[in-house]
Formats: C-alpha cells, sequence, structure tokens
C-alpha cells in the first residue's frame, strides 16, 4: 500500500485501531517512533510532528514522522505523546485526556524495566518523564533487550556466600564522586546489584528496583512493616526478610510475588543461598531464635533452634556458620541442618562471620575477634579489640578490617590476628566494610564515608546527603552503592 497509515498498519494486526498490542510490538514500535522524534528535533528549528496514528506514515512497517501540524508544542510534549500512543496500544483502549492531569493506568507488562519505562514516557509530572527523545529511547532500547543472564555483580549482603566483603585489585582509588540519590527514605540494609539494577530494602518495608545508571526508581513492593535485613538473590528470585518474620520472593524480572514464608518473630539477618536453599536467621521473644532453611519456593526444609539470630550467615564448603546471642558461633550441614560443631566466643555474636580459605572469622559483640578452623571451630587466634563490634569483617590485602563502636576502623593480620593499624572515623562504625583491592570503602554514623589505605590512612573522606546510616556498600568495578537515612546513594571511585 503507497500510503499506508500506522492506523491502517494497526487494523490490519489487530482488526481494530484500538486493540491492545502484544507487549513486544508496542516496544518496538516506539522505539521506531523515538528514533523519528529524535531526528525532527535535531532539525533547525526542531520539527513536533503529530503521533496521531492517522497521520504517522508506514514505510515497509516501519513508522514516518510527517511534518506536523504548527502547533506550538515542546519536547517533553511530543515525549508525552509518544507515551499515552504506546499505552494506549498496549491498554487495548483509547488515550483518554484525563491521563494529561493522572497519566494512563500502568499496564501489565512482562517485566519491571518494561512497565516503568512506559509509565515514565506518559507521566503527567515533567519532572517524572525522560527529558529528551534521545534518553526515551534509549530506554525503550533497554526495555526490548533480553533479560541479562550474567551472575549478579553483588547478588548478597557482603557480595558472595562467603560474606567476604571484597572485590578484586583495581588500580588504585584516590577519591570518591557522588552521583545520584534516589530518594526513598531510610535504608538501612546493604543494597544488591544486578545487570543494570539496584535493588534496596526500605527501613519502612519496601523492596525497591533502581535503574543502576540514573536512579530512577523502576518499581517498588510492600514486603513488611518494616525491613533491616539485606536482599538476597537466587534462581532469580530476590529473597527478603522483615521484622514481621517473615521471607518474601519477590521475581527479580518482573517484580511479582513469588511466595510468602513466615520462618520467625522477625528477620534481621539477611539470607544466604546454599545448596539449593535459602537459609536465614530468626529472633523470637525471650532472647530465641532459629536458623531456618526454604526451598526456592519458600517451602521449609529444616529449622535448627538457637539463641537470638542477627548474624547472618555464611558459607564455608558444605557447612553454614553463623553467630547468635548466645555468644557461639555455630556450623551446619548446608543442605540437612545438621549440626556440626559450636564454638563459644562471646557473650553475644551478632557480626557476620567471613570465610577464607579452611578458616572462619568473626567478631563477638565484646570485641573478641577470633580465627576457627571452619572444619571443626578449633580456634587458630584470637584477638581483643576492646570496644563492641557489630561491623562484619572484609578481606584486605593480607588482613581482616572492620569497624567498631569507638568509630575506629581495625585492621588485624590475617593469619595471626597481630594488629595492623587503627583508623579513626568520627562515630561508631556500625556498617561493615568492603575492600576494593588496596583501598578498604567504610561508612560511619558520622554521615562520612571513608576510602582508606591498607595503613589504615583516610585517602579521602565524603560527606553522605542525607546522612548516613548502618547500610554497608555493595560494589561492582568503580561504582559504589549504599543507603542512608533519607535513600540510596550512587558513587563512583576515582583513579
Amino acid at each position: 500500500m503507497d500510503h499506508e497509515t500506522l492506523e491502517d498498519h494497526l487494523r490490519k494486526a489487530t482488526r481494530d485501531s484500538t486493540a491492545r498490542l502484544p507487549e513486544e510490538r508496542v516496544l518496538a514500535l516506539g522505539r521506531d517512533l523515538a528514533r523519528e522524534l529524535v531526528a525532527a528535533h535535531g532539525e533547525t528549528p526542531p520539527r513536533h510532528p503529530s503521533l496521531e496514528p492517522a497521520d504517522v506514515a508506514m514505510a515497509d512497517g516501519v513508522p514516518r514522522l510527517g511534518a506536523g501540524s504548527g502547533t506550538r508544542k515542546d519536547v517533553g510534549d511530543d515525549v508525552f505523546r509518544l507515551g499515552a500512543l504506546l499505552s494506549a496500544l498496549a491498554l487495548g483502549r483509547t488515550a483518554s485526556p484525563a491521563w494529561r492531569l493522572d497519566g494512563p493506568p500502568r499496564a501489565d507488562l512482562s517485566t519491571v524495566r518494561r512497565r516503568a519505562v512506559l509509565a515514565a514516557l506518559a507521566s503527567p509530572r515533567p519532572g517524572d518523564r525522560y527529558p529528551t527523545a534521545a534518553v526515551a529511547l534509549a530506554a525503550l532500547d533497554g526495555a526490548l533487550a533480553a533479560v541479562g543472564t550474567s551472575p549478579p555483580a553483588w547478588p548478597m549482603f557482603r557480595g558472595d556466600a562467603g560474606r567476604t566483603g571484597m572485590r578484586p585489585a583495581m588500580p588504585e582509588a584516590r577519591a570518591i564522586a557522588h552521583r545520584w540519590h534516589a530518594r526513598l527514605g531510610a535504608v538501612a540494609a546493604s543494597p544488591i546489584v544486578v545487570d543494570d539494577l539496584v535493588i534496596a530494602a526500605t527501613s519502612d518495608g519496601r523492596l525497591v528496583f533502581v535503574d543502576r545508571g540514573t536512579g530512577q526508581v523502576l518499581e517498588e513492593i510492600r514486603v513488611g512493616a518494616a525491613v533491616e535485613s539485606s536482599p538476597c538473590i537466587a534462581a532469580g528470585v530476590v529473597h527478603v526478610g522483615t521484622d514481621d518474620g517473615v521471607v518474601v520472593g519477590i521475581g527479580l524480572a518482573d517484580g511479582r510475588e513469588r511466595f510468602r514464608a513466615r520462618v520467625g518473630g522477625m528477620v534481621r539477618s539477611s539470607p544466604l543461598a546454599a545448596s539449593g536453599l535459602v537459609i536465614v536467621g530468626t529472633v523470637e521473644a525471650k532472647g530465641q531464635g532459629a536458623l531456618v532453611a526454604l526451598d526456592e519456593a519458600g517451602r521449609p526444609r529444616w529449622t535448627r533452634r538457637l539463641a537470638a539470630v542477627f548474624s547472618s550467615p555464611a558459607l564455608a564448603g558444605e557447612a553454614v556458620m553463623v553467630g547468635a546471642d548466645d555468644g557461639s558461633l555455630h556450623a551446619f550441614e548446608a543442605a540437612t541442618g545438621m549440626p556440626l560443631w559450636s564454638r563459644k566466643i562471646a557473650a553475644k555474636v551478632r557480626a557476620t562471620p567471613a570465610v577464607h580459605g579452611q578458616s572462619v572469622f568473626v567478631a563477638g559483640f565484646d570485641g573478641t575477634f577470633v580465627s576457627l578452623r571452619a572444619a571443626d571451630g578449633v580456634p587458630d587466634w584470637e584477638h581483643a579489640v576492646g570496644h563492641a563490634v557489630y561491623s562484619s569483617p572484609c578481606l584486605s590485602s593480607g588482613a581482616l578490617v572492620f569497624g567498631c563502636h569507638e568509630g575506629h576502623v581495625h585492621g588485624v593480620d590475617l593469619a595471626t590476628g597481630e594488629p595492623r593499624f587503627q583508623g579513626e572515623t568520627g562515630g561508631p562504625v556500625l556498617s561493615s566494610p568492603v575492600a576494593v583491592g588496596t583501598r578498604v570503602v567504610v561508612s560511619s554514623t558520622d554521615a562520612r564515608l571513608y576510602l582508606m589505605d591498607a595503613t589504615g590512612g583516610v585517602v579521602f573522606r565524603m560527606p553522605l546527603p542525607g546522612g548516613a546510616s548502618q547500610s554497608s556498600p555493595a560494589v561492582d568495578g568503580a561504582d559504589v552503592f549504599i543507603g542512608g537515612v533519607t535513600g540510596l546513594h550512587a558513587l563512583g571511585l576515582a583513579h
């Protein structure tokens, strides 16, 4: 057809120009139209063509935008009209003038990113809308891309199942730059990082999917009344514990709830994915608790009663290790929950152990720091810090680095436990440091983020906008993500 229009094309495809199109076709049309808008806006003066289906020509199945109506418009209006058209196609209804005030209804698309892109295109608030057609085009390209299958960059608290809190060597960082701030409310838990997403649990009980590059909020899911447990990814599901004593599973790609399993009175421990299970500690009344294993569908597999468990479990081979308020570190067979050994350390063990080689390292709440043989719990060495420790250690340049309630950052020798350094911050360090090569990133309750070298010297310090919390950093390459009292921050390590 020589003069086929988009309206003709849709009628042929669906037998009704207002019928709902498959989402792949909606997004592909959106990408083609956004590309046309980029070209139109690049002209001098910018051109603002009509996006009415009857006015859009089709050439070899690709939409082509015409000269425009001459009505005074702007780039933001064009982006909105594109979003309204795509929303109408995805919903199978005619666009309503009321969408200018309230936005279109949310289309039920298959992924978090696709729903977010469509909502941002047609947002009635210009500040929430894509600022240019070029940005809209990039977002549509991203929405059409396949969901990544690469291993998550930072899939759980401390970054790996051994809870080592470290990332490989890279050029030595000399500074930290602030990139964006997503104002989500308080975030005490550590975020996780997967592909182009950062996922954070808020203190008021939401799980929030955030665009890694821009800080745009893509999806918010209410999971509980409050959350301080850091999420964990296993088999394409985000698992998070709540202060309601529930572990909730949320689909990574689609943001939809998979299961909700009650495991105890409160969950402050962060889940561990191991042996096809999700293992997490619980807190009960009167100082009691448990270590609980669920399968990846949220069904219970085993439970071991302990004192209250604030510590997060770590994996050492086929064994899982966790601290408890009875002052001991406990080891269990990960697959079955069979007890292997227990070792008394201090009055309480709330820090998360770190596993390296054949050893496991952990601090007691009274400042007793120990190295134990992972196989049988026999002590290798012990070091008394002298101050309360909630912070979990990271492995850095042959040392274990952790914070204390006196505002110090301690470094002790990995092999002997001998002190290497004591760095200083301006407030208690409740957060757990992360090692990036020879540098260590530390958050303090003095509302600053610190970059330290292998001697504990401060290379760089920066105020965290809105203030710091007990959230621990998540790191991928030069990208650092951390929660604060007003939301989630993205920072970059500069070399």
